[in-house]
């Protein structure tokens, strides 16, 4: 091969890695962007509020009002258990955006913290009935909780469950 082969080469070679580059960082900025919009309203709930599921009992209208206090418990598992006691939830797992487990009611819950952490990245509703998905804002980074409720859970039990998600955040992560 002689200089001008070998100089052609060389340039193919830069020109395909710039494109390969330039598609990489178009792909990215795409995700940030993705991610950005999401997060400009993290308290908007996962479920549609216009089209209730059928299966749901009715809304309870008001929170519980028995106040979690996560200092006076022993761990992140007592504390999601009480959670889950003052919301009549069957499970709550609380897990990274990226699919990490942080803690749950539930033994071995690392495949639903790593599915429904997805189905919510990806903005995508979850297929069964009994879950909700929350998106609750702490340190710069969404956790996702996911909660088993015997039925729909109302707004305001929405935003009070987020609530007590993030004190026990706060006090134990």
């Amino acid at each position: 091969m002689d200089s001008t082969g070998i100089t052609q080469f060389i340039l193919i070679l830069l020109t395909i890695i710039t494109v390969a580059g330039f598609t990489g960082i178009t792909y990215y900025l795409a995700e940030i962007s993705r991610a950005l919009n999401r997060q400009s309203s993290p308290e908007a709930p996962i479920t549609p509020e216009e089209s209730p599921d059928p299966d749901y009992a009715e809304l309870i209208s008001a929170p519980p009002a028995t106040p979690i206090e996560p200092a006076k418990m022993g761990s992140l598992g007592e504390t999601l258990g009480a959670i889950s006691e003052k919301y009549s939830l069957a499970s709550l797992t609380l897990a990274t955006a990226d699919g990490l487990l942080i803690g749950s009611t539930r033994p071995g819950s690392e495949g639903e913290a790593a599915r429904y952490s997805h189905l919510y990245s990806q903005g995508r509703l979850h297929e069964e009935e009994g879950v909700e998905l929350l998106g609750v804002s702490y340190r710069g980074e969404t956790v996702v909780g996911i909660a088993h409720p015997p039925e729909r859970l109302s707004s305001e039990q929405t935003n009070a469950l987020e609530q007590d998600i993030r004190e026990t955040l706060q006090h134990w992560v």
